[in-house]
């Protein structure tokens, strides 16, 4: 019973933190993976893309992410050129704790992707957070955050 209270409760906190900071590429684009395949669990989506969506976002908000990753990558300084580094750490962090999946391991292919990032920029729900992401986000843009993932 008092584990499912901090459940909820942490659940509910997310929920606000969401409201109120708005999310953006991770989560956008991992809806529609997770719609197109349902077996997909939303937090394995989510870490696929994370790496990624940090190297492209980065060069543009390292004085911001260096402070939330700091935990995992404590060497950086916020300086822009190192969105390759923190993008493999973050990465290796992943694989550490066992999320070594890629959307190729899902059943996504090359296939897949244009379809997916036309879906990502058409789809209702997903303009908004993607108005939200500190880059110029482009059909472009967001192929090559599925291709890499």
């Amino acid at each position: 019973m008092i584990a499912r209270y901090y459940l909820l409760y942490a659940s509910a906190i997310a929920d606000t933190s969401f409201n109120n900071g708005l999310l953006h590429f991770t989560h956008s684009l991992e809806h529609l993976l997770s719609t197109v395949k349902p077996d997909l669990p939303h937090g394995l989506g989510l870490a696929t893309l994370l790496p990624v969506v940090i190297k492209k976002i980065y060069p543009l908000t390292s004085e911001i992410l260096v402070e939330i990753y700091d935990p995992i990558v404590p060497v950086l300084k916020g300086v822009p050129g190192k969105s390759e580094i923190i993008s493999k750490k973050v990465e290796k962090w992943l694989f550490d704790i066992g999320i070594t999946q890629k959307l190729s391991d899902k059943g996504f292919t090359e296939s897949n992707i244009s379809k997916l990032a036309h879906l990502a920029m058409a789809s209702p729900s997903s303009g908004l957070l993607i108005s939200m992401v500190p880059i110029k986000a482009e059909q472009e843009v967001v192929e090559r955050i599925y291709k890499n993932s």
